[in-house]
């Protein structure tokens, strides 16, 4: 766990919301534990689809509390660590123990059976960033279901994340919305708006009380807005020059020359005659 490249492999099979694993992949209370235990099941996933083998294996937690690891590491020591792998008990494995920095794992065969379904790569260093349990809950969900060609605007149901981010169930329904919205709004990469009846006696459309959303690339978005206020810069050059020579086609120099020597030459006494043409 030392690299950008560290990914978790999450098989399609979960992502079903009818089967029995799917709750549970994110059932955690708190972003520590969550974190720890999507390292741990990650390495431990691609250990077994190396070698296949059954029974208990093993791996070392050398770098999980590196510079380098998604794991925050403020809150967290080796003591704090051994006590939180040992208390999971996740239906992923039938043994899970850490003992002297070495886990000491079996997956179960429950969850090795999703393994034979196709899978989406989650990258976990793009979770360090994330500070708080919904946003990073959030953030693995978009991740998993990313904006397509065919669905360029995938979506949520609000019942879906209430359950699923864990929101306070004693809480004002507007209440846990926003906390919603605020998990949301956390993440860069990620577009969203929520939409719902304007009032209670407007129409309820099946768009309604959903989390719309669009994946975005970070770095494509930034050069295309390098790109857009350059573009810009170079319009307004080119509208000033625009002018410059709009006015020159007005004013030549022999135009100005001849309102020069009109402005110079004396006024004479206005008469009786040609009183109308100073009017």
């Amino acid at each position: 766990m030392n690299n950008n490249k560290y990914f978790m492999a999450v098989p399609n099979d979960i992502m079903n919301t009818k089967h029995p694993l799917h709750y549970e992949l994110l059932n955690f209370d708190t972003n520590i534990k969550l974190k720890i235990f999507i390292a741990v099941l990650a390495k431990s996933t691609m250990i077994y689809k190396k070698n296949k083998k059954k029974g208990i294996q093993t791996f070392s937690i050398k770098g999980f509390l590196s510079d380098n690891s998604f794991i925050p590491r403020k809150s967290l020591n080796q003591i704090k660590l051994l006590e939180i792998i040992n208390d999971f008990n996740s239906p992923f494995f039938d043994v899970l123990t850490l003992n002297d920095k070495e886990v000491s794992f079996e997956l179960s065969a429950r969850y090795i059976k999703t393994l034979k379904s196709g899978f989406t790569n989650l990258n976990l260093m793009e979770l360090k960033k994330h500070k708080d349990l919904k946003t990073t809950k959030l953030a693995i969900l978009t991740s998993i279901y990313p904006s397509t060609s065919k669905n360029p605007k995938p979506y949520f149901s609000l019942n879906y994340l209430l359950k699923y981010l864990d929101v306070t169930k004693k809480l004002p329904r507007t209440a846990k919305i926003k906390q919603i919205k605020q998990a949301f709004s956390k993440l860069e990469n990620v577009k969203f708006e929520y939409k719902h009846p304007i009032s209670k006696s407007a129409e309820e459309l099946s768009e309604h009380y959903k989390f719309h959303y669009e994946t975005i690339n970070i770095e494509v978005e930034k050069t295309d807005k390098i790109i857009e206020k350059t573009e810009q810069k170079i319009n307004d050059v080119e509208t000033k020059k625009v002018s410059d020579t709009e006015i020159d086609k007005i004013f030549d120099a022999s135009d100005l020359d001849q309102i020069l020597k009109e402005h110079q030459e004396p006024i004479t006494k206005i008469g009786h005659t040609d009183y109308k043409r100073y009017i």
